[in-house]
């Protein structure tokens, strides 16, 4: 085994990284040859099979995982630029399992209600607040939807002074322990706090 070959061995290495000459073992899975030296065809860790004189780069990971259309999804607001247009970054799956990276969302105000007349996208959201949404599109940037119950802002904090927003049982506002102030959302079903009514 050369002295090159000797110190790949269990590391990881990157697309085109050289191996080793095609003299000294056969290409195995995840490399390939180019004038006369085998490369590296993907991320992953360097495995020799000394018995069949083989080399092989094995995957790290288990494939990314993307979202796709008609699945449940959370994000957050990051920005309004158009009344009737909300940007989300998309994190984590139906069960909160973080993605590999973040993906970009768009939910779009009819997207939002299916209430009739004038709306604005900041009746429903508002930059900052943390949502659970279904995609409806299949590519990024991903078109989103909160429409069903159980979609919609599952957390949100105050405009005024920042603290976070309460649902008050059978009301359709949000409210500021802190301010008093009093906010409207697309509330989710499940939304993370709730205002306990006194007895």
């Amino acid at each position: 085994m050369s002295n090159v070959l000797a110190s790949i061995v269990g590391k990881k290495v990157y697309p085109g990284d050289v191996l080793c000459t095609i003299e000294e073992f056969l290409p195995g899975d995840g490399v390939y040859v180019e004038d006369g030296y085998i490369r590296a065809a993907r991320f992953g860790i360097v495995e020799v099979d000394f018995a069949n004189r083989c080399i092989h780069v094995k995957p790290l990971g288990k494939r990314p995982r993307l979202p796709r259309k008609g699945s449940v999804v959370y994000g957050v607001v990051t920005g309004v630029p158009r009344e009737e247009l909300a940007f989300v970054k998309i994190f984590a799956d139906e069960r909160m399992m973080p993605f590999n990276g973040f993906f970009s969302g768009v939910l779009h105000v009819s997207q939002a209600s299916d209430t009739p007349g004038q709306h604005s996208i900041y009746d429903f959201v508002k930059p900052g607040d943390f949502i659970r949404a279904t995609i409806v599109s299949s590519s990024a940037p991903y078109l989103l939807s909160i429409k069903r119950p159980q979609d919609g802002v599952i957390l949100a904090y105050c405009s005024v002074c920042g603290a976070p927003l309460y649902k008050v049982p059978g009301s359709p506002y949000l409210v500021c322990k802190r301010c008093g102030n009093k906010e409207k959302r697309k509330i989710a079903i499940h939304y993370m706090l709730e205002e306990r009514r006194k007895r």
